[in-house]
């Protein structure tokens, strides 16, 4: 029986560190432009569609280009590094081209957002899968943090930074220069830190998966070894996961519920700014985070995030992510519901709602296929499943910005809640046990043995939830 570690090691917090490094670059360089720069380079509608276009690209490249050779990849490591510094220079160019250079903008924008999700979203998230297999909810309900932080604290900074910077008289480049270069530099120091003290598997650095060191340093190598080999030999093909029904049912609530928080994340200004005045009495004079009505909301929903993700990634990590993603489908649901109606009070409690599920909503992705896919499997499936995350997660922006231009934002809020309504049916339809048969199916196909390593791993989420119940129950009499 493997023993349970407390902490996550020094090289594995390390590797925390650079994740939330890297989505915090990530989140700024594709979010504040269509927050906070979009009025110099043609509105929402225009950085949304290339949201929508660079998105789309960067999932072409990875299914078509990425996953047919993930098995050929000797260091991932590597070439997220070497993805990272290219996206940078891409990040630095969008801060000096002039307004009057639009296209040139908007194709260095849309170079921007495939860099960044490459590196952030792939090749450094490949990482955390390969070392942390069975807290993957626990670590990435910590890392995704980051994305509360930037959009709801330092969003609110950077528009303060950018408009004294514009104040003094300085250039607009100038100005974006000045407001974006905390996180051009907090982006370098995680490549740095991931160059000199990390590597593909803890096993390569004297580390331990999961900080598990129940196992001897020649266990640790030759489970390593044993993985890489099956790797090769997945049964997950590209055009196996098309057929997996399973899938499709754990990755449309998935790819709602992610692609919702995003939608309205690039554009909650909009959002607050039309409540503004009546949201003057959160403000405190003087504290710089909350010096305005929308500063005070978003300032409460980077709180109210970073607790919902690490909730939701602790029960994610607990009693499975069908469990996670279906409470998170119903937050979505009330925040939808809540935001319909056209006061300031509950555009506020809709949006502190959707920060609850915003963080927690980009665990999933990951958790889902280490979860209820065989640890050797997960570079395939996660490389080379369908873009129907990539392409709801990019629509879905230009879509509410649609929306929003016709009927207001109370009308897009009425929109997420019907995409909870979808999510919530498709993880109740949803089956671990059709994943499992899908699976047998396939390695007895390619002549591989058929064993209940999955079977086990579904057997431990039912037995944690009947230990909670009973609890429960106990506690109740």
């Amino acid at each position: 029986m493997q023993k349970k570690s407390i902490g996550f090691g020094s090289r594995g917090t390390i590797l925390i560190l650079y994740q939330m490094l890297a989505y915090a670059g990530y989140t700024a360089f594709t979010n504040f432009p269509q927050n906070a720069m979009s009025q110099y380079y043609g509105g929402t509608t225009t950085t949304t569609l290339m949201n929508l276009i660079g998105s789309l690209a960067g999932y072409l490249i990875t299914y078509f280009i990425i996953a047919p050779r993930i098995g050929r990849i000797k260091s991932a490591k590597r070439v997220g590094i070497a993805i990272g510094l290219v996206s940078l220079v891409f990040c630095a160019l969008i801060c000096v081209v002039p307004p009057t250079m639009i296209t040139l903008w908007c194709v260095f924008f849309v170079l921007v957002l495939i860099t960044t999700q490459l590196w952030a979203c792939f090749f450094v998230t490949l990482l955390i899968g390969n070392w942390f297999p069975r807290r993957k909810g626990t670590v990435m309900g910590i890392v995704t943090m980051s994305f509360p932080i930037v959009t709801g604290i330092c969003l609110n900074l950077f528009m303060i930074q950018h408009g004294i910077s514009l104040g003094k008289g300085m250039s607009l480049a100038e100005a974006n220069l000045a407001a974006f270069s905390p996180y051009w530099l907090i982006s370098l120091l995680g490549i740095i830190i991931c160059g000199l003290f990390l590597k593909d598997f803890p096993e390569q650095c004297g580390a331990y998966r999961d900080n598990d060191k129940s196992f001897t340093a020649e266990m640790a190598n030759q489970m390593l070894a044993a993985e890489l080999e099956a790797r090769k030999k997945s049964v997950w093909k590209r055009s196996k996961i098309w057929g997996c029904k399973d899938w499709w049912l754990m990755a449309i609530p998935n790819s709602l519920l992610l692609s919702c928080a995003i939608a309205f994340m690039v554009q909650i200004i909009p959002v607050l700014m039309r409540y503004n005045n009546e949201l003057g009495v959160l403000a405190i004079p003087g504290f710089v985070l909350m010096s305005q009505g929308y500063s005070a909301v978003l300032f409460g929903l980077s709180i109210f995030a970073c607790f919902g993700s690490w909730l939701l990634g602790v029960i994610d990590t607990k009693y499975g992510t069908r469990t996670a993603v279906f409470i998170t489908s119903i937050m979505m649901l009330i925040s939808g519901l809540v935001g319909i109606i056209d006061n300031p009070w509950c555009a506020v409690a809709a949006c502190w709602i959707l920060g609850l599920f915003m963080g927690a909503s980009s665990n999933f992705g990951l958790s889902a296929i280490v979860r209820y896919w065989r640890q050797e499997d997960f570079p395939a499936v996660y490389s080379g499943a369908p873009p129907l995350g990539t392409v709801i997660g990019a629509a879905l922006p230009f879509v509410v910005a649609s929306i929003a231009a016709r009927f207001t934002y109370n009308g897009a809020f009425l929109f997420v809640a019907l995409m909870a309504v979808i999510s919530i049916a498709s993880v109740l339809l949803f089956d671990p046990k059709g994943i499992i048969k899908y699976d047998n199916k396939l390695r007895e196909a390619a002549g591989l043995p058929i064993d209940d390593v999955l079977e086990q791993r579904l057997n431990r989420e039912k037995n944690n939830r009947r230990t909670v119940v009973a609890i429960n129950r106990t506690a109740a009499k």
